[in-house]
């Protein structure tokens, strides 16, 4: 019984890890325009 909740647990973690680092990733990949006053 230990065991099937310790799985589960492990599997949720992952899940969430992957959910995680995947926005992460398209956060890295928008790139705003650069203000005027910072362009000189």
């Amino acid at each position: 019984m230990k065991r099937k909740i310790f799985m589960a647990a492990a599997s949720l973690m992952t899940l969430c890890a992957l959910a995680i680092s995947s926005s992460a990733c398209l956060i890295g990949l928008y790139q705003p325009e650069e203000p005027k006053q910072l362009r000189k």
